[in-house]
């Protein structure tokens, strides 16, 4: 089964096919080859490895270049054929159907019309699946967002195939949290983001034994970090998607390119905070930020963590107030079994599944899970 779509580009603009295949990797297609006409085509599509998707720029004569294309749609109907142009013309479009071709694309690109038409390519070929994204937030250090992430992770992968993103990308502490230690990390798959694949990340991806996590590590040099960027990252999400039913994300306050990235990916940002003043204050500037760019209310949960009923310095239905949502979920404070799991090198659901902070947490992912079947329904 295909996890990415491979594509071929045909352009006669060399600038042209290498803006297209960034952009093609906005949306998960992998460009195995940029073309200058379609005069090499049927040789390529002989072989045994030929893409699932090719994209012709018709332009600039697009009724001439629309004829070289000949019978190919019919002689490979595995494969889509897109084609391209500025021109709108409905003998054009008619004769594009005719021979087969898919889908008739209008330029300039609608992001979301392309996007809807890939997503019908990956629905043929078995690609349909989308992983449910979680995206945990820390308000303030110190907050246990990771223990939440792990611990969350670590539940979801009971159920179903499940991986862990460390996108604290300096001071991570995932693969210590699950006593791992990772051969390749987040930074080496940006070295070959354009090419990430199944395989690739089969090899990146550090499996957790006794949980069956997938993690891949935070860079090891904080240099390392410069290589993680907004454009790797869309790929990788997007490749991970279609390997997982879930991915959860240990990130970071930030809307920064790459982390608004995770932010806008993300079916659900979960902010972790506790009922103390800092915290509350970081939680209203962040829930601030995610609506004015446009995120969903229904995408942001508001998890408290280290719940005390007697001794907070906020309650909770101030907290409410303040950022106009509810509170979704409530961790007890547990801190002698959550700190004796993360020295231990294992997640307290797993160290420790009967106690009071493994019980919520183990409702928090019922949650999760739940609303993503009733999703995917």
């Amino acid at each position: 089964m295909y996890v990415q779509l491979n594509s071929v580009i045909v352009d006669a603009d060399t600038t042209n096919r290498q803006e297209l295949a960034s952009f093609l990797g906005q949306f998960g297609v992998n460009p195995t080859a940029q073309l200058g006409g379609v005069e090499a085509l049927p040789g390529m599509l002989q072989r045994g490895d030929s893409p699932q998707l090719i994209i012709i720029n018709l332009d600039p004569e697009a009724h001439e270049n629309l004829k070289k294309i000949g019978k190919l749609p019919r002689e490979y109907p595995h494969i889509s054929f897109f084609v391209m142009s500025h021109v709108l013309d409905a003998n054009l479009l008619m004769e594009a159907m005719h021979l087969g071709v898919k889908e008739f694309i209008p330029l300039p690109i609608s992001e979301e019309k392309f996007a809807a038409a890939v997503e019908r390519v990956a629905n043929s070929h078995g690609m349909g699946k989308r992983a449910k994204a979680i995206n945990v937030i820390p308000t303030i250090g110190g907050c246990g967002s990771t223990t939440v992430a792990c611990n969350l992770a670590a539940l979801l992968a009971q159920r179903s195939k499940t991986a862990l993103l460390d996108l604290d990308l300096i001071g991570g502490g995932v693969a210590s949290y699950f006593d791992v230690r990772p051969r390749y990390t987040l930074s080496d798959v940006m070295e070959s983001a354009e090419k990430v694949d199944k395989q690739l990340l089969d090899n990146a991806l550090v499996i957790h034994q006794k949980s069956q996590l997938a993690i891949l590590a935070r860079p090891d040099l904080p240099e390392d970090t410069q290589r993680v960027n907004q454009a790797g990252f869309t790929r990788l999400n997007s490749v991970l998607s279609r390997m997982f039913d879930f991915v959860v994300a240990d990130s970071v306050m930030s809307i920064d390119p790459v982390y608004a990235e995770a932010i806008k990916a993300a079916d659900v940002n979960l902010i972790v905070m506790q009922l103390n003043v800092p915290s509350a204050k970081n939680a209203e500037r962040f829930v601030g930020a995610l609506r004015r760019m446009g995120i969903d209310a229904g995408k942001i949960k508001i998890v408290v963590n280290r719940y005390v009923k007697k001794g907070c310095d906020i309650e909770p239905d101030e907290v409410e107030k303040a950022l106009g949502l509810k509170i979704a979920w409530m961790i007890p404070n547990d801190f002698k079994n959550a700190i004796a799991a993360i020295n231990y090198g294992e997640p307290v659901v797993l160290r420790a599944p009967r106690s009071e902070i493994s019980t919520s947490l183990t409702g928090l992912a019922g949650q999760i899970a739940q609303r993503a079947t009733a999703a995917a329904a």
